[in-house]
């Protein structure tokens, strides 16, 4: 039998602290509600995010306001304005909530071990991820992948993205990147729009066809160099695509040459819907990247999807 010895003396400051406790945590609703309304300096919009009504949102934050005997806000026409000591407790509750989040986001993302979210560019996923996936499936068939289609920033701190593929020169402090391929420019058509011209084609023959243009990677310049040509036998700059997805189908369509993405345009080269039209090779100084947060990569999901891209 245990026996447990409780000295006396310090029961009232038990009892202070864990009153203390109780009524920080009576508070906690009220600190949300000021937060958000802080952030938004709007009620109505705090009370939609946290699913309550206006009425709900006000009276929390009288009750904060009783609580800590400050005034919190400035009631506007337009809005909510924060006074000095809104300001100053906003500080403390948004690095608050936001610790709480990732803390919350960082749980379920590890307790969800068999799954893992990637961030992707369209074109990546259309063009070169998605037809592979079967393969993936088939050999790792107790991982589910979530795919979101995505070329912005991530903030790792605040998502639950698990990776990143990114194409692009690695500028990712504090996080973990891999190259999975080097990238190259290459000269592509759909073969009815060369029709039974004899390959590789000459590039005064190529100059003459109609040239459709990559905004983000125009070598079209580079190749002009490389093929010796005089920048004036090429056709002029009418359509340029920022998708390099959409500037595939365009070419595929028939509607043109495009100088694009070996990468991306491998798949349809396989199956005979695109043909290289001659053997340059524009290289890029970009290339794709497996980027993550430090210490995932050795996460066993992570990894598998990492040494399958590799191998791909």
């Amino acid at each position: 039998m245990l026996y447990f010895i409780i000295n006396v003396s310090i029961l009232p400051e038990l009892y202070v602290s864990f009153s203390h406790i109780m009524e920080n945590l009576r508070h906690l609703r009220a600190l949300q509600a000021f937060d958000e309304t802080a952030s938004h300096s709007n009620l109505s919009k705090a009370a939609e995010i946290l699913n309550v009504t206006h009425g709900a949102v006000s009276r929390q934050i009288k009750l904060l306001e009783m609580h800590l005997g400050v005034t919190l806000f400035h009631r506007r026409a337009n809005g909510m304005e924060l006074t000095k000591a809104g300001e100053k407790l906003h500080l403390s509750t948004k690095q608050a909530f936001a610790s709480l989040q990732l803390g919350v986001l960082n749980v379920k993302r590890l307790n969800h071990r068999q799954s893992i979210n990637v961030s992707l560019p369209t074109s990546v996923a259309l063009k070169w991820l998605v037809p592979r996936l079967p393969a993936f499936r088939q050999q790792h068939p107790g991982i589910t992948l979530f795919l979101d289609t995505d070329d912005t920033i991530i903030d790792f701190n605040t998502s639950d993205v698990d990776i990143a593929l990114r194409f692009g020169v690695p500028a990712w402090e504090g996080l973990y990147n891999e190259k999975i391929s080097d990238e190259e420019l290459v000269v592509v058509a759909a073969p009815a729009l060369i029709g039974d011209a004899q390959l590789p084609m000459p590039a005064e023959e190529i100059a003459k066809l109609p040239l459709l243009y990559d905004a983000f990677n125009d070598g079209w310049g580079k190749w002009v160099k490389q093929t010796g040509l005089h920048p004036d036998q090429i056709t002029s700059q009418n359509t340029k695509y920022f998708d390099s997805a959409v500037l595939l189908e365009a070419t595929i369509d028939r509607q043109g040459v495009a100088l694009a993405r070996h990468l991306l345009t491998a798949r349809d080269l396989e199956l005979g819907r695109l043909v290289r039209l001659d053997k340059t090779r524009i290289s890029l100084d970009r290339g794709m990247h497996f980027v993550c947060r430090h210490g995932d990569q050795e996460r066993a999901t992570v990894r598998a999807f990492k040494n399958w891209l590799l191998s791909i």
